[in-house]
């Protein structure tokens, strides 16, 4: 690819639309994805009618209003009290040993629920069924068998019901929640459950046209990843020639990593007693700067503390701060754009500077 083509692409590229990051929630945070087990779990939580969420019987009769909506040709939804007359059982267990994943029961009727996402239907529904209809106690009550997933199909006899459709329920009814009660952790909670749910029913957040122009030129793209790896390490390469002219008894030690998906060279010097490093960051984010950010461990003391910030820190300085409990001192010096020239020389200036305290500063303390 050369580059008139390598420019086209990513000009192309930049007026591509950007999807928006869903919103974080408690339940997000280190998730490894979806699992039915957890969430019905929460869902049990708030069916409780008595539960210590204190939001009474909010999550059944927003249920029951979502089952109205999804199955509006169904004439038995009507039912007069929505709270439950046990805790809702999880995981309840057939005479086959099938598991049934949460049972409601009020005191005119029973529900099963099976909650199904990501996952083909392929429970025993029939075995699900006769398990209410054998027991004497749910005889006398209205049974309803509901499946819960992301489209609202169900198999026969069963009442389908998609979690937008309950998701939109939920909101009405907590929306109503939040003008008649105090706010408390449970509404909360609550909500960042509504949120984790929409996150995941909306599937993949990227564009249709930004994932059908970048399936569709992988291969240059690939050339664009290839030549960033190549011109980085050329870069570094040139760096360490620089810097082992000025250093030429020393071994020069060089690493490359990412922050946030962009360059680092590492740079230190065998001869230093101490981990301490000079780092360059070639930070592409926006409305963020290239910069070469000094790192000198091992300060402990107050004096040590006194010492490494009147000798490091310089005029240049962006900004400083300390990492590893104290015991590193950072300071970071930005420019504005990228230039060679610019980047080679101060590359020098910060080494020569750690160089320095390394070496004679330190060797006094």
């Amino acid at each position: 690819m050369d580059i008139i083509q390598l420019k086209g692409l990513l000009e192309h590229i930049k007026t591509l639309p950007i999807s928006e990051t869903p919103e974080t929630t408690i339940f997000s945070i280190g998730s490894r994805g979806y699992y039915e087990n957890p969430t019905s779990d929460v869902l049990a939580f708030f069916c409780d009618s008595e539960g210590d969420h204190g939001l009474g019987s909010l999550m059944i009769e927003a249920l029951f209003d979502a089952l109205s909506t999804a199955n509006p040709d169904c004439t038995i939804l009507n039912v007069d009290d929505f709270s439950v007359i046990n805790p809702p059982e999880r995981e309840a267990i057939t005479k086959g040993k099938k598991r049934i994943d949460l049972l409601l029961e009020g005191n005119e009727w029973v529900m099963l629920i099976e909650n199904k996402i990501y996952h083909h239907q392929t429970n025993p529904f029939d075995s699900y069924i006769k398990h209410v209809e054998s027991n004497n106690y749910f005889k006398k009550k209205q049974s309803f068998y509901v499946v819960l997933s992301p489209d609202g199909q169900s198999p026969d006899d069963w009442l389908g019901l998609s979690y937008p459709v309950l998701i939109n329920a939920i909101k009405q009814k907590l929306a109503d929640t939040f003008i008649s009660q105090p706010l408390n952790k449970w509404m909360l909670l609550l909500r960042e459950f509504i949120l984790h749910l929409e996150g995941i029913m909306t599937g993949s957040n990227i564009e249709e046209d930004t994932a059908k122009y970048v399936l569709g030129n992988l291969s240059q793209i690939k050339d664009i990843q290839d030549l960033k790896i190549e011109v980085v390490t050329a870069f570094k390469d040139e760096l360490v020639e620089e810097v082992q002219a000025v250093f030429p008894k020393d071994n020069i030690d060089t690493k490359i990593h990412h922050w946030y998906g962009f360059p680092v060279l590492r740079f230190t010097l065998e001869s230093w007693k101490t981990e301490s490093v000079v780092v360059m960051f070639l930070d592409g984010r926006k409305d963020k700067k290239y910069c070469v950010d000094l790192y000198a461990y091992n300060i402990t003391t107050p004096k040590e503390h006194e010492i490494a910030e009147a000798f490091l820190k310089q005029d240049d300085c962006t900004k400083d701060w300390l990492e590893s409990s104290g015991t590193i001192k950072c300071f970071r010096t930005s420019y504005d754009s990228f230039d060679k020239d610019t980047a080679h020389k101060l590359l020098i200036k910060k080494l020569k500077l750690l160089d320095e305290f390394e070496t004679k500063v330190r060797s006094q303390w």
